[in-house]
């Protein structure tokens, strides 16, 4: 039963409203608390809404990535090589295609293993799972298969709410408050490989990007590309100057990408915006295939290769553009998905969608 009353809650919670940090431990507690079901929907809604107003603390992300860790149904695949993700915070008010995933499948085609975690849509048209679901793959029942499909394909998809069923209450109250929370930020961190080893993280805003880049400082036994464009987007974009830093033993390295160092023009935000589900999905399945436009392309190519570089399968991010371009025009891409589909998914649903949008 939730405690009406409980005197830690309501120290942390004025604490909270008077805008002062919890410490690494406090968090630990609050976060216990909160998601063991000792406390009410009042205290957790108020404790969320609080934490975004104060503007959530390096510690305070910190302590809940590693609780959620904790909790999380783990799982081992066995790979040669590295292990990456490609999920990233979402919540841009730039709507585009499902770059992550697309990127994903691309890097995957072109060598690398990837552990795709993901959830639904919050604020965007189409997330991961919305696609998969779209192109006839279960979500939760791909999610079982994570380890072998990692292990036979190179690409495994993670159903968020599959891998934390500890979250599944706090998930209802999140989706009334309708605000980005403290578990919109930390849901991207908490992968439940226990082998993964790195991760490329897009963030949609400037000063999330830096507070998260020194929170992934502290997960120093992974390699980390925190990226996020200067016009908002949470991944590497062809719409102007791209903010990367690098993690490597525990160590930050910023710069700076702009896409015209690396021969691909500067196009406008409006012609990598898709207004609804629909064309997400389609935008999506034509990147893959290779039959996108030419700057929806080149959006996808520049995180592909960001996943190559992390997974150490191409040099350097100009030889991760070549390969993902050649991945792109050997049909690899394509080949992939109808694998990763025709094994875990209803390959009638992709064969339908691909008669829709004249992809046959």
């Amino acid at each position: 039963m939730r405690n009406i009353y409980d005197q830690d809650l309501e120290n942390y919670l004025a604490k909270i409203q008077l805008k002062k940090d919890l410490s690494y431990n406090e968090s630990l507690t609050l976060f216990g608390k909160i998601i063991k079901d000792d406390a009410n929907e009042s205290q957790v809604r108020s404790i969320l809404i609080g934490l975004a107003e104060k503007g959530e603390s390096i510690e305070e992300i910190h302590s809940l990535v590693d609780f959620l860790k904790r909790q999380a149904i783990r799982i081992t695949p066995k790979v040669k090589g590295k292990l990456i993700d490609t999920c990233g915070t979402g919540g841009s008010r730039l709507k585009t295609f499902n770059v992550s995933t697309a990127a994903a499948i691309i890097a995957s085609a072109s060598g690398s293993n990837i552990a795709k975690h993901g959830n639904r849509a919050s604020s965007g048209i189409c997330g991961s799972a919305d696609f998969l679901e779209a192109i006839g793959i279960d979500p939760l029942k791909i999610s079982e298969f994570a380890s072998s499909s990692i292990e036979n394909l190179g690409i495994g998809f993670l159903f968020a709410p599959f891998f934390h069923p500890a979250l599944k209450y706090i998930s209802k109250i999140r989706k009334s408050l309708g605000i980005r929370t403290i578990f919109n930020i930390v849901g991207p961190l908490c992968n439940p490989c226990t082998n993964l080893t790195g991760q490329v993280l897009g963030v949609n805003d400037i000063s999330l990007y830096k507070k998260l880049s020194e929170v992934v400082v502290l997960q120093s036994d992974k390699e980390f590309m925190v990226v996020h464009s200067g016009d908002g987007f949470d991944e590497l974009t062809n719409t102007g100057l791209n903010y990367v830093s690098m993690i490597e033993n525990g160590r930050i390295n910023k710069f700076k990408i702009n896409p015209i160092d690396f021969g691909i023009p500067i196009t406008n935000v409006e012609n990598l915006l898709i207004k609804d589900r629909d064309q997400s999905i389609s935008v999506t399945l034509r990147a893959i295939y290779g039959v996108a436009s030419k700057e929806v392309e080149d959006i996808l190519v520049m995180n592909s290769a960001a996943s190559l570089v992390i997974s150490h399968c191409s040099k350097n991010f100009k030889e991760g553009l070549e390969i993902s371009r050649e991945t792109i025009k050997t049909e690899n891409g394509r080949k992939k998905l109808k694998n990763i589909v025709e094994r875990y998914g209803d390959i009638k649903k992709l064969l339908e969608l691909e008669k829709k949008f004249n992809l046959i």
